[in-house]
């Protein structure tokens, strides 16, 4: 949540700057939209491709939980074959 926040400010700060600096240049009105409009996406797309690091970065931390669970998982499954043997074995003894 603080993070998507910060992304709102910084884009608003951004372009809030573009047009400060934009407005003054004897340029069309056209031409201004469309450098404003180029520089937004520009920066919008970094800060998705920013987003997309950290959405693999969380997907490899689930992989990676998900193989220990698997293994956990594997190991209760072993060890209670070997309590069941155990008592098949120990019982045959008696």
């Amino acid at each position: 949540m603080d993070s998507s926040e910060n992304i709102i400010t910084y884009a608003l700060f951004f372009v809030g700057i573009l047009i400060t600096l934009l407005i003054p240049l004897p340029i069309k009105e056209e031409y201004r939209l469309a450098i404003i409009t180029m520089v937004f996406l520009t920066f919008l797309a970094i800060i998705l491709s920013g987003f997309d690091k950290k959405l693999e970065d969380k997907d490899n931390q689930i992989n990676g939980l998900n193989k220990r669970f698997k293994t956990i998982e594997e190991l209760n499954e072993i060890r209670l074959n070997i309590k069941e043997l155990q008592r098949k074995v120990f019982k045959n003894e008696r």
